[in-house]
């Protein structure tokens, strides 16, 4: 027989083809996209308020960001939800709550909340675990937080006849002032920074 150039290629090709059909199904060939799990997502930064976790709830009708913040205080946990109210250029007391001789909800909107899983003491004053609202008011040299046993209403619609408590605190001023609203559990005790204004009272869970 007379092999032509075209017929020995092709002949040349048939036999390579042919040894190769002795390899592995799949080999060579990529893997299937759905062969690998897929790699988990980074996880989002932890943001802290006042010594605890906060978690945003709502931007607030006014703009003031609502938050709950959690801490655990020997192994109790505690949470505020409250509104962060920003001054703005204005001035604690003379232009913005709280006023002398007023009642302050202690945030923005809603009435502020407290909630503890287990018994509290602020200052020498024992609070059963439960939900409050926080209110505050400015006596001039003190502030008197209070600790109401209404909840779930607006911030202007405070009822004295549900107080529960009010509890002095010491008021003083710091060169650092807070343009926003912070409230805190740290170091053995409640605080309030707002403006040059810094409001602290002791706070630890109750010793049965």
């Amino acid at each position: 027989m007379r092999w032509t150039r075209c017929s020995l290629l092709a002949a040349s090709l048939i036999a390579a083809a042919a040894c190769g059909s002795g390899a592995e199904p799949g080999a060579g060939a990529p893997e299937s996209a759905g062969s690998a799990p897929a790699a988990p997502a980074p996880a989002e930064p932890q943001q802290t308020l006042g010594g605890g976790r906060a978690t945003q709830i709502h931007p607030g009708d006014a703009g003031s960001p609502h938050v709950k913040v959690d801490w655990a205080v020997d192994g109790a946990d505690i949470s505020i939800t409250y509104g962060r109210p920003y001054l703005k250029g204005r001035v604690v007391g003379e232009s913005v709550e709280p006023m002398e001789g007023r009642v302050w909800r202690l945030g923005a909107d809603e009435a502020t909340i407290l909630t503890t899983e287990r018994d509290l003491m602020i200052g020498e004053t024992h609070v059963p675990a439960g939900q409050y609202t926080l209110w505050v008011l400015d006596r001039g040299d003190t502030w008197d937080l209070i600790v109401n046993s209404q909840t779930g209403q607006w911030g202007t619609s405070y009822d004295q006849a549900q107080d529960f408590a009010r509890i002095p605190m010491t008021v003083t001023e710091t060169n650092t002032p807070a343009d926003q609203l912070i409230l805190s559990i740290d170091g053995g005790e409640f605080k309030v920074e707002w403006g040059r204004m810094v409001a602290t009272v002791p706070l630890q869970v109750h010793q049965s």
